[in-house]
């Protein structure tokens, strides 16, 4: 039995390379995870914005609590692995949830993309994808689901290589409001004071564990301020995606989508990390000045508001480009004439067009009602009533019939209005009705040709679109002699200019997150849930602030939030000052030391640390630069995984 036993321990506990086998499983498993959270999260707020069609804030709301809850969660699921299901069966069952949530947003954008028209009904199921946006956006959510079940039925495969082990840390919540619970009862004169508040739960519970609270108490004291960097840090992938929308991707070689412009954070990553390790700061060093962790990480909450501040900067060259669009209580209106003759538009109560046959008005007007009555000056005179949406954008199309006006909203895309008094077939879309128009359609960057086709008759014609742009294309019964209408202008301001913000985001990246998790380690070692609440608490507030800040310009809150974290920043550096670093090795060595040793035993344990004295030092010395390594490592892995 004890050779069974033995042959059981060693099976399970089986190496590869110096590691356990175990470890090569949860590499893969983490990548392909890591590969999927990625991909997912660097479209999500796309997919918020352009598949649910929700606003700029919501979207932006939407994501961030999303971010928060993956960094809350992993605290329940480690209560659940410790004190009930194990690690193994954790992971197993929450990846299942995980991947029908990744399985359920790939299916939804494959709707999407059949549905031009956004009635709900899929317009074919034999769809082209035309625009690269979505493109990447369903094919990235199609491809992390796949990879993502292949890691979990990867994983399931080698349960045999894990051990489990339970721990119930709800013993460290009820230590805590022991200590307060009795702290309260003696509290008054008569009772000698403490040296630490946690020091009265010594009467029950061990002094180790009080100790190794302590520690993690004193550093969670420090994170209070954390958040408001992670605040800015993880806007990257919410404000900073949809300013991208508004600019120009175009680096000739190659055209880059406003998503995919955040790999330039985990390049920097890979490339800073080292430079910073190897040379800035040995040189800093060199020169004599304490650049201690505590320090690092508020130099980079700086670096992080000048991120910001230069978001505000681009921001303001965005907003000169950009077309004057109406606010929540305002609508704007555009009208096209495809009647024969020239025609004059009255729109109540003030408001006197004249628009030529096959053109629009110069420009969208902006009215502060929303319902109008508009008026043709025909044989006899056409009067019609209509509802506007507030807070968008439409064209009146006035037809060959000019009873049957209709009004048609603006999307950042183009349209075709048939003038011809037959179906008209264009390339990639429905054929359409004489005086109708066709659904506004997506299409990429670049060059494009259309072929336009009735019967034997057809005619074709290019157009280069420009990031951003909407077109409505008026054709006449002969398409030689059509009007193109510009309803918006492309983009102008180019996604070159964001390369500065993720520059200095990321270089404050380095000195906040690795420094600070390598102060984590060094200070409240196996303890880093605390961490993970800082990133939760940063998003919910970037969540509030985005519901009911409303600021009126974009840019404003660029500033607002970068003036938050200078002002935050002092205040910790001002409490780093006062902080005192500890080597939580040698308190606890200590008070093993001093708890249940005999005399005898003390003695023999003084001797003994006296000659093994600088091999542990030593020791500790490695471990403490493994640890480090690691942190970096681990960084570096992900943000590799990121750039994939």
């Amino acid at each position: 039995a004890i050779n069974n036993s033995k042959k059981k321990k060693k099976k399970l506990t089986a190496e590869c390379c110096g590691y356990p086998i175990s470890i090569f499983f949860i590499v893969v498993n983490e990548f392909c995870e890591r590969f999927s959270y990625y991909g997912m999260r660097a479209v999500l707020v796309l997919y918020f914005r352009y598949f649910l069609l929700w606003d700029d804030d919501l979207a932006t709301s939407i994501y961030h609590a999303f971010v928060a809850l993956c960094y809350l969660t992993p605290i329940l699921g480690a209560i659940i692995a410790d004190s009930w299901l194990g690690k193994f069966k954790t992971i197993i069952y929450l990846s299942i949830v995980y991947a029908i949530g990744q399985v359920t947003m790939a299916v939804s954008t494959i709707h999407d993309i059949t549905d031009a028209n956004r009635d709900g009904t899929p317009d074919n199921f034999t769809f082209h994808m035309n625009t690269p946006k979505f493109k990447s956006v369903s094919l990235t959510l199609d491809l992390k689901s796949g990879v993502f079940l292949l890691s979990l039925i990867y994983f399931c495969s080698f349960c045999k290589y894990f051990e489990f082990d339970f721990i119930f840390i709800f013993s460290v919540f009820i230590l805590i409001l022991f200590a307060i619970k009795n702290r309260f009862r003696h509290r008054g004169s008569r009772y000698p004071k403490r040296e630490h508040w946690m020091d009265w739960a010594d009467e029950k519970y061990d002094k180790l564990l009080i100790a190794q609270i302590k520690m993690v108490l004193k550093v969670l004291f420090l994170y209070i301020p954390l958040p408001m960097f992670w605040m800015l840090f993880d806007q990257k992938g919410s404000r900073w995606t949809l300013q991208a929308t508004t600019m120009s991707g175009d680096f000739g070689a190659f055209i880059l989508q406003p998503d995919q412009v955040q790999t330039v954070n985990p390049i920097l990553i890979l490339t800073l990390v080292p430079i910073m390790d190897r040379l800035i700061f040995p040189l800093i060093q060199k020169c004599g000045l304490n650049f201690s962790p505590l320090k690092r990480m508020t130099v980079g909450m700086l670096f992080a508001a000048m991120a910001f501040v230069a978001a505000a900067l681009v921001q303001i060259e965005i907003d000169k480009t950009l077309p004057n669009f109406p606010s929540s209580s305002e609508s704007q209106l555009k009208v096209v004439n495809i009647y024969n003759k020239t025609l004059n538009v009255t729109i109540s109560p003030n408001k006197y067009l004249l628009i030529y046959s096959f053109e629009s008005s110069a420009d969208y007007m902006t009215l502060d009602h929303q319902d109008i009555t508009v008026s043709l000056n025909t044989n006899p005179v056409i009067t019609k009533a209509f509802s506007l949406i507030k807070g968008g954008r439409q064209t009146l199309i006035i037809p060959s019939n000019p009873t049957l006006m209709y009004l048609v909203s603006v999307h950042q895309s183009k349209m075709f209005v048939n003038g011809w008094t037959a179906d008209l077939n264009i390339t990639n879309l429905d054929s359409i009705e004489p005086s109708a128009t066709s659904n506004y359609t997506l299409v990429s960057h670049g060059k494009r040709d259309f072929v336009l086709r009735h019967g034997e008759q057809w005619c074709e014609f290019s157009r280069k679109f420009g990031f951003g742009a909407s077109y409505t294309f008026l054709i006449p019964s002969t398409c030689e002699s059509k009007t193109e209408v510009e309803d918006m202008k492309p983009n102008s301001v180019h996604m070159a200019l964001q390369i500065p913000q993720y520059f200095l985001i990321t270089t404050g990246e380095v000195m906040f997150s690795v420094t600070g998790l390598q102060f984590s380690y060094s200070q409240a070692p196996k303890k880093q849930a605390g961490w993970l609440c800082t990133n939760a608490v940063g998003n919910i507030i970037v969540l509030i602030v985005a519901e009911l800040g409303k600021l009126p310009k974009q840019w404003a809150e660029y500033v607002l939030f970068a003036s938050l974290l200078v002002a935050v920043s002092i205040i910790f550096s001002i409490m780093a000052y006062f902080y005192t670093y500890i080597d939580p090795a040698e308190i606890e060595a200590q008070i093993r030391k001093e708890q249940g040793l005999e005399p005898e035993e003390k003695e023999k344990e003084t001797l003994e640390m006296e000659e093994k004295d600088e091999g542990q030092k030593n020791d500790q010395e490695v471990k403490k630069k493994q640890d480090i390594r690691f942190v970096k490592i681990r960084l570096c892995w992900n943000m590799l995984i990121y750039t994939l």
